[in-house]
């Protein structure tokens, strides 16, 4: 762990803390508290929650930096702050979904202070994000806060991530369906409007998954970096949150 309680990153990454982390072991670490452990460290968790809060976030853009260096030691990372240089957006997305997947397993009617914690780290994350929601798709950037840079491109897995966890979010009552549901479903028809594609023998793809993106002395965190990494089909970490937020869709439209 960080000196501040987090789990690192990896082992490779050691005292760095990333927004990419918080879905790796959180949502696991609810669910066996919840089922197996009666709460006993649901404050572990959320801690890490709100730490991830306290080292990442930016109040005036209302976006979290990809990730966090404690140690102060990686090339990537500031001096002051040892933040990452920029917002990913699919480092948003697994932040926003490990969030309302321990909001679900939680639940109101335990350790309500920590439930409401989880909720409101949620709802300021989304009313930061959404700022940045592209008017015409639906759908977001690959450096979220940069869209008049050339080059950066509507990116499909963070989208479908976002829209899985706004649509979640409305179901389970943690945001107001009037206002949020309408922006949810606007992101997932975005993604079947411009991302699904079908090829000559009728087969649907799914298109503009960033392949991968990390922080090294090679990975350095510019827009640059995050816009030179390659765009594939059909990849696991796009086609997963697609399917999660088709079924909150479908949800959705079942109980309008």
């Amino acid at each position: 762990r960080c000196r501040c309680g987090s789990f690192w990153h990896k082992e490779i990454y050691p005292e760095q803390v990333w927004l990419d982390g918080l879905y790796m072991a959180q949502p696991f670490y609810m669910a066996y508290e919840t089922r197996f452990d009666g709460l006993a460290h649901v404050a572990d968790v959320v801690r890490q929650f709100q730490n991830a809060r306290a080292l990442l976030f930016d109040a005036d853009k209302g976006l979290s930096y990809h990730a966090c260096d404690t140690a102060k030691r990686q090339s990537w990372a500031d001096a002051q702050t040892g933040r990452s240089a920029n917002f990913w957006l699919r480092a948003m997305g697994w932040y926003l979904m490990a969030l309302v997947d321990c909001i679900e397993l939680l639940g109101p009617d335990k350790l309500y202070e920590h439930y409401r914690m989880l909720v409101d780290l949620f709802r300021e994350s989304i009313r930061g994000l959404l700022r940045y929601q592209d008017a015409e798709t639906g759908l977001f950037y690959q450096v979220i806060d940069r869209s008049d840079r050339s080059g950066n491109y509507l990116e499909t897995s963070g989208s479908a991530m976002v829209a899985y966890a706004v649509m979640k979010a409305v179901r389970l009552g943690v945001l107001n369906d009037e206002k949020y549901l309408p922006l949810g479903e606007k992101a997932f028809r975005g993604l079947v409007d411009n991302k699904l594609t079908a090829d000559a023998e009728g087969k649907l793809h799914l298109t503009d998954i960033c392949k991968a993106a990390g922080l090294s002395d090679e990975r350095d965190g510019s827009v640059a970096y995050y816009l030179s990494e390659p765009r594939v089909s059909d990849d696991s970490k796009g086609v997963g949150p697609f399917m999660m937020a088709c079924a909150e869709y479908a949800q959705a439209e079942k109980n309008v």
